[in-house]
């Protein structure tokens, strides 16, 4: 499905996608062992303001969760897959943790999301090879969204890419389009024979965001209705992206700056 765009709202997303880089990077600065997750959170909520845009995850609902998302920030730490809930939220962030920030904004009425994961202090080298994994399946999800694809190709990537580093991806979350909506069609999988065909075309803004486990793909959702773990407690990371495909490839509106 392929959704049109106005030019001044390609304009707001590749603008909102550069602050929403910058925000990501000052957290990434931001970070240190022995600080809370909700730290994370404030820092996130004052960044965001700064930049002129609002959260578009705080109330945020779906229909599995008992309760409105708390959030500005998803800070997913280890073996917490995705949804790590950070406003008030005690947790200690401890040398060698994998700590994967995902937010998404609202900046002149459209929607950009980005996701980092950070080591923090001394890392073992799983866990480094963890994070080099995830972006390198990120890396090469994006190259296969090229007009002329289907969004399995771009499923074929990311999962190719993480069993060459003896790694898998989470089959039951996926990338999305994104752009008018904070959630839209296609759904962007992060697996081979995903059954999902839907073409890539030129105009669409897709958020892809394969995530990477150290173990098996196999998730739980926690009994708050958001926070998903990876059943055998396997760490994992995540690097995302808002892209939109052009006639001749595609631009990362959220690259690092």
């Amino acid at each position: 499905m392929k959704h049109v765009y106005s030019q001044q709202e390609i304009e707001s997303i590749r603008e909102g996608g550069k602050k929403l880089s910058q925000i990501m990077k000052d957290l990434g600065n931001f970070l240190y062992v022995g600080m809370t997750v909700h730290e994370i959170e404030m820092k996130a909520r004052e960044l965001i303001i700064a930049v002129g845009a609002s959260s578009a995850t705080i109330g945020y609902k779906t229909e599995g969760a008992k309760t409105a998302f708390p959030s500005a920030a998803c800070v997913s730490v280890n073996e917490e897959v995705a949804h790590g809930i950070a406003f008030e939220s005690k947790k200690i962030i401890r040398s060698g943790d994998v700590v994967s920030i995902d937010i998404v904004i609202k900046y002149q009425g459209v929607f950009v999301d980005i996701c980092r994961t950070y080591g923090v202090g001394a890392l073992s080298p799983d866990s480094q090879r963890l994070i080099a994994t995830a972006r390198a399946v990120t890396d090469a999800a994006i190259a296969m969204a090229v007009a002329g694809n289907t969004v399995n190709d771009i499923g074929i990537a990311a999962e190719s890419t993480a069993k060459e580093n003896n790694c898998s991806t989470i089959k039951e979350l996926g990338g999305h389009g994104v752009g008018k909506k904070i959630h839209m069609a296609p759904f962007v999988p992060n697996f081979a024979h995903s059954g999902y065909k839907d073409p890539v075309v030129a105009g669409m803004v897709l958020a892809i965001e394969p995530i990477v486990s150290l173990g098996d793909w196999r998730i739980d959702l926690g009994s708050d209705g958001w926070v998903f773990t990876t059943r055998d407690q396997a760490r994992t990371a995540q690097f995302e992206e808002t892209v939109i495909v052009t006639e001749d490839g595609q631009e990362i509106v959220t690259a690092d700056n």
